[in-house]
């Protein structure tokens, strides 16, 4: 099991966008130091506490600044662009990435994004998008596609007057992944249809056997082999020397104001406040406390406590192939954060690198479901 980070990034209202920027390049930079594997970044175009625009353009500044580490988008947001300039900027980091990209794909979850960009239809267009892109990034020509959106139309290239297409450094093209937040969630199980990464978003560990199990129910119809080391899961997490320290840390620092400030409001608005926990209880002040899901649901303890929690998520859904753990502002206490990214990589990882897991066919997983019924 290897551990990267998923920058949303949840910026406090009161850190401007040009330190917030250097903040994020800091912790990649730590990221690498520490030995974690790669970093994810979003894409929201209204939304003060995730300010990235272009996650693309965002990450191609940590390139020069690291040498090993992957950097991922996630998720661009196909049917908010031109879907052949997003193809053509996708493959440009490639190249200048030396093959470190990889590219997250995703409807859109957020209403006033969609608004902003006229995007009146995310899943279709999303789908019609990502088929385009495919095309592009196939480098073939000449050759139309007409769709309900977007024409791709590309002309025949000659060597003598323009060179030949340009091909993704990555062959065919960069890994594509989907991310999946719901119990039986649809959108796992295109993801294993089409070939692209799983990402669980684990706001409830419960669900995350059935995340697997639809993405194989996916991967198996269009006759793709599921990897449980594809497999990425997003976690709120903090490690410190002591679990007092860190619950601290976490509570009155920067992962505690995102929660009570940004994320809990905007899941409520949107309903979504149920998905974090299925004995949530929005009248029982104990079950919406920080405390509450400090210690029953989220990463957050000493190294040795951390690993035992994430075992429990190894054990509810058969294993996985790497932990992403949310990114917070903590710019009035960076010695702390960076400490919390040193044990996650030369504490935390040593013990889970070896994890074992599971591979499970679609009928291994029936079965087990048929059982438990």
């Amino acid at each position: 099991m290897d551990i990267g980070l998923f920058m949303v990034p949840f910026r406090l209202p009161e850190t401007n966008l040009q330190d917030g920027f250097d903040w994020d390049m800091q912790v990649i930079r730590w990221a690498e130091e520490y030995g974690l594997s790669e970093v994810w970044v979003g894409e929201h175009t209204t939304q003060r506490w995730e300010p990235v625009a272009s996650p693309e353009l965002y990450l191609a500044a940590a390139i020069t600044q690291t040498s090993r580490i992957k950097l991922a988008t996630g998720a661009n947001v196909p049917a908010n662009h031109n879907p052949i300039a997003l193809a053509h900027r996708l493959m440009q980091f490639d190249h200048m990435s030396r093959g470190r990209l990889m590219v997250g794909l995703g409807a859109g979850a957020t209403r006033e994004d969609l608004q902003i960009h006229g995007t009146s239809e995310p899943k279709p267009m999303m789908a019609e998008a990502v088929e385009i892109m495919r095309k592009v990034w196939s480098g073939e020509g000449p050759q139309r596609h007409e769709g309900k959106y977007w024409t791709l139309d590309i002309p025949a290239y000659s060597e003598e007057l323009s060179g030949p297409f340009m091909k993704p450094y990555q062959q065919p093209h960069p890994p594509l992944a989907m991310a999946g937040l719901s119990p039986n969630s649809g959108t796992l199980k295109e993801a294993g249809a089409a070939g692209c990464l799983p990402m669980s978003f684990a706001i409830n560990r419960d669900y995350l056997a059935g995340h697997w199990h639809k993405y194989v129910e996916g991967a198996e119809s269009a006759g793709h082999k599921p990897n449980r080391n594809d497999w990425r899961v997003a976690h709120t997490v903090f490690v410190a020397d002591t679990d007092e320290e860190a619950m601290e840390l976490a509570i009155k620092g920067g992962l505690g104001r995102s929660y009570r400030e940004w994320t809990w409001p905007s899941y409520a608005r949107s309903g979504m406040l149920p998905l974090m926990a299925p004995e949530l209880d929005e009248h029982d002040p104990a079950t919406m406390s920080l405390e509450y899901f400090a210690e029953n649901h989220w990463l957050i303890g000493s190294p040795d406590t951390v690993v035992k929690k994430l075992q429990r998520d190894v054990e509810v859904s058969g294993g996985f192939g790497t932990l992403i753990a949310f990114t917070f502002d903590y710019l009035d206490q960076p010695e702390a954060y960076r400490r919390n990214l040193e044990l996650l990589g030369t504490e935390v990882l040593p013990f889970i690198k070896d994890l074992e897991h599971q591979t499970e066919s679609l009928a291994d997983l029936q079965q087990q479901v048929a059982v438990a019924r």
